[in-house]
């Protein structure tokens, strides 16, 4: 047992100064609405107040954290377990570390075309479709599966990642100070299907 007490004390010190990543940063907060990433290089995250529920992802280390819907409250804890084997070979789960994370509002979701990003003027010769936020943080991991173009009452359904040759065809028969609605179906790393729609004009 002094054995295991000493391997402890070795083994605690390091993952408690470790540094953990919450989408990529430092700062320990996590979105609403978003499927926030979360690297533990040591240990596994569990969440014991219902704020969230944690999916490990195929990548090592790295861990899905999805705020509660029914979560109000500002902030959330997490616990931080590993298994340390006893000198006899006895595998026992500890608890390693425990701190809290700020919980705050996803940003707005926007679509950009080219520069462009939702209810401004777009370059018909610039038209790269993406979805994501102004702001730096978080990263949008999104996959577009497709999108659908609203102008001058027709609708164009495009199963695609990209404005295809069709897409800007449509668009470019727009004049300007016509407006279109562009909405997108993407996925997020958890391959749940979400929806965005914004406005844009010649």
């Amino acid at each position: 047992m002094k054995n295991f007490v000493g391997l402890l004390c070795l083994i605690c010190p390091y993952i408690l100064c470790g540094q953990y990543l919450f989408n990529s940063d430092t700062s320990a907060q996590l979105y609403n609405g978003y499927t926030n990433s979360f690297k533990c290089e040591k240990g596994t995250p569990l969440c014991f107040d219902g704020t969230t529920k944690i999916t490990p992802s195929d990548k090592e280390n790295i861990y899905y954290i999805e705020v509660l819907d029914s979560v109000t409250r500002g902030e959330g804890t997490l616990n931080i377990t590993k298994y340390l084997t006893h000198p006899d070979g006895f595998q026992e789960k500890v608890f390693i570390d425990k701190f809290t994370f700020s919980i705050i509002p996803l940003p707005e979701t926007v679509i950009y075309l080219g520069n462009s990003h939702s209810f401004e003027k777009i370059d018909v010769n610039n038209l790269e479709l993406k979805v994501g936020f102004r702001e730096p943080q978080p990263l949008p991991h999104f996959q577009i599966k497709e999108f659908t173009i609203i102008a001058n009452k027709k609708v164009l359904t495009v199963k695609s990642s990209k404005i295809t040759p069709q897409a800007e065809a449509f668009i470019k028969t727009l004049s300007g100070g016509d407006t279109l609605k562009i909405e997108v179906v993407y996925i997020d790393p958890l391959k749940k299907t979400r929806r965005v729609n914004k406005e844009f004009f010649l």
